[in-house]
């Protein structure tokens, strides 16, 4: 079974359904071997509408500066595999910058940080990542 990503800007992606407590969303979650939890950033948060002020802080180091973090527990993430749909019961960290306090340029740039599958779900799997072929993918 491989879960199957894409190449995004010369970036290896995910696609998955992220649904928990009231939300959902479609998401593209970029792979990051550096990340060691998957983590929702700023764009993503808002537009799949989670309210932070009910969450249960937790500590993270920042992404990019100053930020408040926050564990989602159990959050179904759905990917597409080879094989059909593949859910996993994860918990996800939430990072909010505080954008009110940060110049016009420095939210710009935060916002378009992208949120990204780190290596709790990837630990799980064997990560293929090619550039030549353009073949990104979770194996188990």
């Amino acid at each position: 079974m491989t879960i199957l990503g894409r190449f995004v800007g010369g970036a290896p992606y995910f696609a998955a359904l992220i649904e928990a407590g009231g939300f959902r969303g479609f998401l593209w979650l970029l792979a990051d071997t550096g990340a060691s939890h998957t983590t929702l950033l700023d764009r993503d948060i808002a537009r799949i509408g989670i309210p932070v002020s009910a969450l249960e802080p937790a500590p993270l180091v920042g992404i990019g500066g100053s930020t408040r973090s926050f564990v989602l527990g159990r959050v179904r993430m759905t990917f597409h595999s080879d094989e059909g749909e593949e859910v996993l019961m994860q918990d996800v960290w939430a990072v909010q910058h505080d954008l009110e306090r940060l110049p016009p340029e420095e939210v710009a740039r935060i916002v378009r940080l992208p949120s990204l599958v780190g290596r709790d779900i990837m630990k799980a799997f064997s990560f293929r990542c090619d550039c030549r072929t353009g073949v990104v993918g979770l194996e188990r």
